[in-house]
């Protein structure tokens, strides 16, 4: 039956809102119902004559017209019952995007978030669901949690970074002559490894116009370097293990590592004198990781991408990290952005797969940095690394820190083994 209510009393609309809001047990047309009954006791308790605070009819015999007005007027109100289960589901929401960040799934979680941020929208008390205080509360917590704080920021530098992985950038084939490449072997290593290194100047929209002068693309596959995919990883990340020893010509390397907090992100410097060089270079990163179910490198499959990214020259911090300052005599390469994206292989356990590409510059002419030389300076680097790694780490990994540091971290690392289960279970 539909509801006739006029109100007399000279409540305001906030005051039956109030009322309407502190009742959670009944529909409606029942609110309604109770509250007229309310106001009436009300008007007579006042005892003021002639004044008839509320009146109320119930029209039985209702015209269908008038029972599809109030159909739509229930429809449209607050239901509050919604509103508490949606509290509950997006609590569950907020903790799923939680869990992904402590298992280094930055991608995962971005999404999941903007999944999240997206089902409160639609289902806020603007779309007739009220949450009322808890839900504003809610909404806060998304704003301003700090862990969902550096998700947000990792996940826009990391994509920054991999948005120049564009068609042009990548080698075309046989036919662009832009690059100089170099093959790189070494038995020792494995006799199955190799490596694929080109290089060549940054062209057109690539370069930054307010950057140095040498600015340099580096693309580089290697295949079938034998250590598993969390060992691979824990190399990258671990970066205080790191020896400068390890390094060819290196004069000086320092590390430090995060924790869950900063979704494991590492800093990372080097000082290298190598003679292939005219001046000594500091490569200065933030090294920040992601287990990715799905591949952000095109034709790759699930893996760990690792993006190093060097800070503004001018910067006191970056990414939550303490910078340096610039050092004499020493050259500091800017504009520093390297993708490294490792994949377990399926045919070869216990073997990876690299895809590296970087962007970096140095404040020296061109001219003096000719691609021939640094093509013998990558090519040096890159084996001196690979060979470092097999003959230091790998061949010695129960000696050295590495090992503790995958059990002390199972939400990362067990993460990335779930990589390696993925692949071998798929078809």
């Amino acid at each position: 039956a539909g509801l006739a209510c006029s109100t007399t009393c000279g409540r305001s609309p906030e005051d039956l809102d109030e009322v309407l809001a502190d009742s959670r047990l009944l529909d409606a047309g029942q609110k309604k119902a109770e509250l007229a009954a309310y106001n009436m006791m009300d008007g007579k308790d006042d005892g003021e004559p002639g004044m008839s605070p509320v009146t109320c009819s119930t029209d039985l015999s209702a015209s269908p017209s008038n029972q599809e007005e109030a159909e739509e007027e229930d429809e449209g109100a607050i239901d509050v019952g919604k509103g508490e289960e949606a509290m509950v589901v997006f609590e569950e929401s907020f903790n799923e995007v939680l869990g992904l960040c402590r298992k280094g799934r930055v991608f995962d979680a971005m999404t999941a978030l903007k999944n999240l941020e997206q089902d409160v929208q639609e289902r806020s008390p603007a779309k007739r669901l009220d949450g009322g205080q808890a839900l504003r509360n809610f909404v806060e917590r998304l704003q301003e949690d700090p862990l969902l704080k550096t998700l947000r920021e990792a996940h826009g530098r990391m994509t920054s970074v991999l948005s120049i992985l564009g068609p042009s950038a990548l080698p075309g084939g046989a036919g662009d002559k832009r690059w100089v490449s170099v093959n790189i072997t070494d038995p020792n290593i494995h006799p199955e490894f190799h490596g694929d290194i080109r290089i060549r100047f940054a062209e057109g929209a690539e370069r930054d116009p307010h950057g140095p002068s040498t600015q340099i693309i580096t693309y580089g596959s290697l295949t079938a370097y034998p250590m598993d995919l969390e060992e691979f990883v824990s190399v990258y990340r671990e970066t205080d293990l790191y020896q400068k020893e390890w390094v060819a010509d290196c004069e000086q390397c320092e590390g430090k590592v995060g924790g869950p907090e900063k979704l494991y992100s590492a800093y990372s410097r080097f000082i290298n004198s190598s003679p292939l060089m005219p001046t000594r270079m500091e490569i200065l990163t933030v090294r920040e990781f992601a287990v990715c179910t799905k591949s952000p490198v095109p034709n790759r499959g699930p893996g760990v991408v690792v993006v190093d990214m060097s800070p503004p020259s001018d910067a006191k911090t970056f990414a939550g990290w303490p910078m340096p300052d610039p050092t004499k005599r020493i050259t500091r390469m800017s504009g520093v952005g390297l993708i490294l994206y490792f994949t377990p292989r399926k045919d070869k356990p216990g073997f990876c797969d690299v895809f590296a590409f970087a962007k970096a510059a140095a404040p020296l002419p061109q001219w003096l940095v000719p691609l021939s030389l640094l093509k013998r300076f990558f090519a040096n680097h890159f084996v001196s690394l690979f060979r470092a790694i097999k003959t230091f780490i790998k061949d010695d990994w129960e000696k050295l820190g590495y090992k503790d540091r995958i059990s002390g971290k199972p939400d990362l690392y067990e993460s990335i083994s779930d990589i390696k289960r993925m692949l071998s279970q798929a078809c």
